[in-house]
Formats: C-alpha cells, structure tokens, sequence
C-alpha cells in the first residue's frame, strides 16, 4: 500500500509546475452571454491549482464511488458514500469558478491515478478497505497542504475562500479515515 501512497504523493506532486493543462472555455455564442466569462482570467498558479484539485477531485470521486460499493465494512461504505458526495460537489463548485474566469478544467485522472484506481479494483475485502482507507488519507493529506497553501496565497479572493473552507473539510476527512483504519500519511 505504501507503494500506492507514494505513488498518489507521485501524481499529485507532478501535476503542480503543469500550468499548461489549463485551457480557455469554449468561444459562447452572443445568445449565450450568461455563460461568457465575468472574470479577468486566473493567474498561472491559480489555474494550475484548480487544474490540480479538478483531476485530484476525479479520482477521488472514482475510489469513492468504487468503495461505497466494494468496501466491507458498513462504517467504511458510509466514509466512502460521504467522499463521494463532498468531491463531486467540491468540483461542482470549482467547475462554477473556473468557468465564471474563463477556465475550463480537465476531468481526466492522471495516467499514475488510472494504475492506482485499477489496482484498487482488483482488491476485494479487509485488503480493499485498508488500500482505500490509506489512499484516501494519502490524498488528503496532499490535498490539504495544496489548499492551504492556496488559502494563504490565491490571487483570487472566491478562490482563496473555496480553499480555505475546502481545507477544514479535508482535515476532517483525513481525521476520519485515519480513525476508520488508515495508515498515517506519509506527508
């Protein structure tokens, strides 16, 4: 498992100096103003935190959605089912401020995320539920020292506010899935 950990820290870590995945929205017709961009556009740093969080967003949706059905333990479906539901709608809101900047993000996992969640899926039983577990604190540990970061340093002040109240919710989680059984992050 550890391997797996390091390689989340891997693809995590590697998408940061990536300003390049970001790319501009769509052109809208004139009859479809509402959906122009209202804001300058993101900074570089900005854009490649919401593409980071977008695609970290992703996987997590992905290993949640697997585990809410896979996992064994009831407490650890229920952990997953809640994951699930606060990274679609953590991206939901991101989508929203991205767009509302001109931004459209990816929602493609990295080629290191695919291997994970493949592997994941492979797994069944007590081994399932402690790979999820760990993967979960793993990425939320990440996650949470990129939204911190953000919250201190975001040009934008929507966007520092999405990081710093995204960043109380990753603690929880990350306090969560320890206390169901998680290894400790290597972070």
């Amino acid at each position: 498992m550890r391997q797996y950990a390091v390689c989340l820290l891997c693809a995590s870590v590697s998408l940061l100096p990536l300003p390049t995945m970001a790319r501009p929205a769509p052109a809208a017709p004139a009859a479809a103003s509402a959906a122009a961009p209202t804001l300058p556009p993101l900074t570089e740093s900005d854009s490649t935190f919401a593409e980071n969080v977008s695609a970290l967003n992703t996987f997590e949706i992905n290993i949640s959605s697997l585990a809410a059905d896979r996992a064994r333990r009831r407490k650890v479906q229920e952990f997953a089912q809640n994951s699930a539901k606060m990274n679609t709608t953590n991206q939901k809101t991101l989508t929203t401020l991205a767009l509302r900047h001109g931004l459209e993000l990816h929602k493609e996992m990295s080629p290191d995320e695919e291997q994970i969640a493949a592997q994941l899926k492979t797994e069944n039983g007590a081994k399932f539920d402690r790979d999820y577990l760990d993967l979960q604190a793993q990425a939320a540990s990440d996650a949470l020292a990129m939204f911190q970061n953000q919250a201190e340093s975001a040009s934008d002040p929507e966007l520092k506010a999405y990081a710093s109240a995204t960043a109380d919710t990753l603690q929880a989680n990350l306090n969560e899935s320890l206390k169901l059984g998680a290894s400790k992050p290597t972070r």
